[in-house]
């Protein structure tokens, strides 16, 4: 194929796609906006019961809350509400449009992320290379398309590395408007810690390559930087929410949690492949990245490895850290090994900006599949997280009950008003408190139901049958099962507790 200065041979499909304005990012955007609801990845969890709620609690109020709301077992207790910008922004869509409105955004989001991406890509690379690299990219986010704060800011995160890439790319300081992004960020998400690492490694790296004119590289990156974490302290927490992320990371009862554990490998997923082809790559010995940046990826790829949340977040990044270093190999390689000026053409003619018609035109389009596939298809939180006809029964019995609730069913119950056992909230309960309730709910020596159950003075309990403590609790004394679907469980206590 051909290099990215080389001129390409007019011919009459390239013209016909020229006339039209259309171009890949629009294209790649578009039907990753439409796959993502059609193919049913945007998927719910519970946590986005409780984080509705919260917006729309502070939309009510006014203000951000600082203790919790929610809970009997710790009224009052420090709560950081990191998220809250994105709280409001679910509230907001969910009242305008319920479940499928935010599935739309979330959908909208992503496909918004892959189109920057191939934009990005294709500014530096072979339009195949980057469309290659852009579709491997899409197919690690596409698992990982949850309604939640950390999947919003997708879109932020990948403009905020890519102006910082293309800055020093072209050896000047990072465009202040830039700031903005990071403002935004830091009020929607705590993984804003992770742009201002990004930010810290690309200016040293920007500094160290200036040779003799360092003194200014330094002091224009140097201001940018100090910026920045000004601006991430602009959110009504403080310089607090800073150390939140180390917080959070530091807890041991995120390994019970399902978005917090390892990825697995069976059956080679897509992270997998990406894995074993960055492997080869890197023995192949042909590609080499800058010391700090090939630091940062292997950064990334820790964060992917420890918690599987972070496979997206490698997915998206990645490409935008060895864009520059592939292209600059690609175009060192024989010529003869890189022509291929039919499909090139072709490729070439979509990777010219599109034309504010077809960009219109594309949306129409992408918009109106995607309200024909939501209108069709069911885009509620699944049943398993939505105990709604047990806690119907309960509370038609026992309308002021103290439950001890399922982790997973807690942000239904702030959704319905209902105060909580426990919730998603695990940076607020702490280990101190989650390790005994999971130690409980195995039957694992470290656990005590019964001890749980008389110190927080429980009456009624709601619990997914899959728990081993259900077991234990249809021979426990003075406490009755009235209600068992396959999503949950219910006991009301008949007497004193045993």
């Amino acid at each position: 194929m051909s290099c990215a200065g080389e001129a390409v041979p007019r011919s009459e499909s390239s013209a016909i796609v020229r006339r039209l304005g259309l171009s890949w990012p629009m294209l790649l955007g578009a039907a990753a906006f439409v796959l993502a609801l059609a193919g049913g990845a945007v998927r719910f969890d519970p946590d986005a019961y409780w984080q509705i709620a919260t917006g729309r609690w502070i939309l009510a109020h006014g203000y951000v809350p600082t203790h919790d709301l929610y809970s009997f077992t710790l009224p009052g207790a420090p709560w950081i509400v990191q998220e809250w910008g994105a709280e409001l922004l679910m509230n907001v869509v969910y009242g305008l449009g319920g479940w499928q409105g935010l599935g739309l955004l979330c959908a909208a989001l992503f496909g918004l992320t892959i189109g920057y991406l191939a934009r990005f890509l294709l500014a530096r690379m072979e339009p195949l290379h980057a469309l290659l690299l852009t579709v491997l990219a899409a197919c690690m986010m596409f698992s990982y398309i949850i309604v939640r704060p950390y999947e919003i800011v997708w879109p932020l995160t990948a403009l905020w590395v890519g102006g910082l890439i293309e800055s020093r790319e072209r050896r000047g300081a990072p465009p202040w408007w830039l700031l903005g992004v990071m403002l935004i960020w830091a009020n929607l998400h705590g993984s804003f810690i992770l742009g201002l690492g990004v930010a810290t490694v690309i200016a040293v790296e920007a500094i160290v390559d200036a040779n003799g004119n360092r003194m200014d590289a330094g002091r224009k990156w140097g201001a940018f930087i100090a910026a920045a974490f000004g601006c991430a302290m602009l959110n009504p927490q403080g310089y607090r929410l800073l150390l939140f992320p180390f917080h959070l990371l530091g807890l041991h009862v995120l390994s019970e949690l399902t978005e917090w554990q390892q990825p697995s490998f069976q059956g080679l997923p897509v992270f997998g492949l990406w894995l074993l082809s960055l492997l080869a790559l890197a023995f192949s010995g042909r590609v080499r990245l800058p010391l700090l940046r090939s630091m940062t990826l292997l950064a990334l790829i820790y964060m992917a490895l420890q918690h599987v949340r972070n496979v997206s977040l490698l997915g998206f990044i990645a490409p935008l850290l060895i864009a520059s270093p592939l292209a600059d190999q690609w175009k060192k390689m024989p010529a003869r090994r890189r022509n291929a000026e039919a499909l090139d053409r072709g490729f070439r003619a979509l990777a010219r900006p599109g034309k504010i018609a077809a960009l219109c035109a594309t949306l129409v389009i992408a918009g109106a599949l995607g309200f024909a596939v939501v209108a069709v298809r069911k885009s509620d939180p699944p049943g398993k997280f939505t105990p709604r006809a047990a806690l119907d029964v309960l509370l038609a019995d026992r309308p002021d009950a103290r439950i001890f609730n399922d982790y997973n069913f807690g942000g239904y119950l702030i959704f319905r008003g209902v105060p909580v056992f426990v919730d998603g909230r695990a940076d607020m309960y702490g280990d101190r408190f989650l390790e005994p309730y999971f130690a409980a709910l195995r039957l694992s020596a470290r656990g005590n139901i019964g001890a749980l159950l008389k110190k927080y003075r429980i009456n009624a309990i709601l619990m997914s049958p899959q728990w081993p403590v259900v077991r234990l609790l249809d021979r426990m004394p003075h406490w009755k099962r009235v209600y068992a679907d396959k999503v949950a469980v219910v006991y009301l206590r008949s007497g004193a507790p045993s």
